[in-house]
């Protein structure tokens, strides 16, 4: 066992989500949000020598091509298998202190959406035959394994073909009913955008998109989504009514009314996400769940989104949900404590009248 695998089975040990290593100082972990040094530290080995780890578990044109990016200052962006099978997400960069590593760790199993507590509307959603469903939140917040278990009801319950589009490439998926063919960016082709392009010649009944990064990319999600296909993407937003706003917003002006209309046709729901510390250690997701109906349908024709959280709020016996309901949901089930519920509440005036507060 190397160092680079000691270090991912130490950092395991301890309940980390992330590893990173730095020039001249202890690597450092991330358990439960917060970041800390690593306790009983393996052999110390350099970023140097790590990366060369990294790159050695690497196909070697990927690794040839990489190590040519970096060497000209450029970031690396990569997924590996570490030891036990792991899989981790690296980013291999330089900083004032020198060169450093990011590794996010993986779990080995891919959790099934009722373990993460997605709302089960959400799950069902995921069945459908066409739409587009997006996955919202902070970095780090779960968004890809929240995607992965969705792939997964997929796979174990529909005759289907689902195309992944990632950059890594993060979870491993083993076909069962539905054949997965998953895609990475910089791998299997130049980028998102060409990729989405070329999905349709793939026949695919699903295509799960990693992220939409830029407007092409969403735009091409919205007309595969209008054609029949299932997609399921992710945006770095945070509240379900701002996913909406972002979207749209990214359009030139006179392109907004007809991109409001494809969203408001296409849209299967939005599934904010966000992760909180649990009162005996850990972290659980609480969510925001917004899903189509006809009045959500009017509101983004009408480009009124501040009304879609009236909308959640009187809709809870569809299975819609704001994040103050699923953190009350937690708080009331003992999970967290108030106060962790106030800190991740999207609107804390109204978690405190929840609270009694």
């Amino acid at each position: 066992m190397n160092e680079l695998d000691l270090l991912i089975e130490t950092a395991l040990r301890s309940r980390a989500t992330d590893l990173h290593i730095c020039e001249n100082a202890a690597p450092r972990v991330r358990i439960d949000g917060a970041i800390c040094e690593m306790k009983a530290v393996p052999a110390y080995a350099t970023p140097e020598t790590l990366a060369r780890q990294i790159f050695s578990r690497l196909p070697p044109k990927v690794s040839e091509k990489l190590e040519g990016i970096f060497a000209k200052g450029g970031d690396i962006d990569c997924a590996i298998t570490g030891v036990m099978g792991i899989r981790a997400r690296a980013n291999i960069y330089r900083s004032q202190s020198g060169q450093q590593i990011a590794l996010r760790l993986l779990p080995s199993q891919i959790f099934s959406a009722e373990q993460i507590g997605v709302p089960f509307v959400a799950m069902e959603l995921c069945k459908s035959k066409s739409g587009i469903f997006i996955v919202a939140g902070a970095n780090g917040t779960g968004k890809t394994t929240t995607l992965a278990s969705m792939i997964e009801i997929i796979n174990n319950s529909k005759r289907s073909h689902v195309l992944t589009i990632e950059n890594p490439v993060e979870y491993i998926f083993k076909s069962k009913m539905s054949l997965i063919s998953q895609r990475e960016v910089g791998l299997h082709a130049p980028d998102f955008y060409t990729a989405l392009r070329s999905s349709l010649r793939e026949n695919p009944d699903g295509v799960m998109l990693g992220e939409m990064r830029d407007l092409e990319t969403a735009r091409t999600a919205l007309e595969l989504a209008e054609t029949g296909i299932l997609v399921l993407a992710t945006l770095h937003t945070k509240t379900a009514p701002s996913t909406i706003d972002r979207l749209v917003g990214q359009f030139p002006s006179n392109e907004q009314p007809q991109i409001r209309y494809m969203l408001a046709e296409s849209l299967l729901g939005v599934l904010s996400q966000t992760l909180v510390e649990k009162k005996n250690g850990g972290l659980v997701a609480a969510f925001e769940f917004l899903k189509s109906t006809d009045a959500v349908k009017n509101i983004i024709r009408e480009q009124k989104n501040h009304q879609l959280i009236d909308v959640i709020q009187t809709s809870r016996n569809l299975g819609m949900c704001t994040m103050e309901d699923s953190l009350l949901s937690l708080v009331q089930k003992g999970i967290i404590d108030s106060n962790e519920a106030l800190a991740k509440a999207y609107r804390p005036a109204e978690m405190k009248k929840y609270l009694g507060q």
